[in-house]
């Protein structure tokens, strides 16, 4: 017999403020194309800088809201399968998946980013743990 894993709000709160303490400032949300993991993230299709000093507000409920996201207004361009959270410095600290519908991150407008393109993210949450 298996038995699902749960977590306290105050564990998802906890393990969500600290992976996006990771980030610090000047983090940034990058598109990436196929082949793309967290230990090598890939090309770089459009980047797009997070709101400094924070990236995130605190965690509510297990989840955290992006602050406001700078459109990248001259993508460099290609067919976007992955994005990650990486610190100024590069560093790729959460990496998921990207897809017009029900995936991680999904992209409204195509997953095809012409070279010179804006790409813009309205809203993005994140979550540690599940529930």
């Amino acid at each position: 017999m298996s038995a699902t894993v749960t977590h306290s709000v105050a564990a998802r709160n906890a393990a969500t403020n600290a992976v996006i303490g990771l980030l610090g400032a000047s983090s940034k949300l990058v598109f990436h194309p196929a082949g793309s993991t967290v230990a090598t993230p890939g090309a770089a299709i459009a980047t797009l800088p997070f709101t400094t000093p924070t990236s995130f507000g605190t965690a509510s409920v297990g989840v955290a809201t992006a602050a406001p996201i700078t459109s990248d207004t001259n993508a460099v361009g290609g067919t976007v399968a992955f994005a990650s959270f990486q610190t100024s410095a590069n560093a790729p600290v959460v990496h998921c998946a990207v897809a017009a519908s029900g995936a991680d991150i999904n992209m409204t407008n195509g997953l095809v980013v012409a070279a010179g393109d804006t790409v813009s993210c309205s809203s993005l949450t994140y979550s540690a743990l599940s529930q």
